[in-house]
């Protein structure tokens, strides 16, 4: 790796460590407006998709993983949608470890943005969306 490769890669991490501080920011703004305005209004909602065509959407569980987070319940999480728990696995790491490398806490590098992240970002959901289906069409096993 030459050295504008290296300044590029760097760049690339700050403005993803920023990028990602302002997402923690309004994520928790979010969060609580989730948790206490949100939620409580939500009885009988259902994904449009799955009124529509009585398949499950890519996204669909997303919201409910969220909330089994925000309540403390990681593996309930994962069931709903693997995809919010290993954002939050993933971008936890990536803020901690840049943060603690700011701050010149031992010899700790930050994580560096690699594209197979998104890469598996893309497959938890495309089979997340496969293995719903399955189990709602074959056997008839809802969410």
């Amino acid at each position: 790796m030459n050295l504008q490769t290296t300044k590029n890669q760097r760049s690339l991490e700050d403005q993803l460590y920023i990028a990602g501080w302002i997402f923690l920011l309004a994520g928790s703004i979010g969060s609580f407006l989730y948790l206490h305005i949100i939620v409580p209004r939500l009885q009988g909602y259902t994904c449009v998709v799955y009124r529509l065509f009585g398949i499950y959407c890519p996204g669909c569980g997303g919201t409910r993983a969220v909330s089994a987070l925000l309540t403390g319940h990681p593996l309930l999480a994962t069931w709903y949608h693997p995809l919010v728990t290993y954002t939050v696995v993933i971008f936890g790491g990536f803020m901690l470890s840049q943060t603690l490398a700011r701050l010149h806490i031992g010899r700790i590098k930050g994580w560096r943005f690699h594209e197979w992240h998104l890469y598996a970002a893309v497959g938890i959901m495309i089979g997340n969306f496969i293995l719903k289906n399955i189990l709602l069409l074959k056997f008839h096993i809802t969410l």
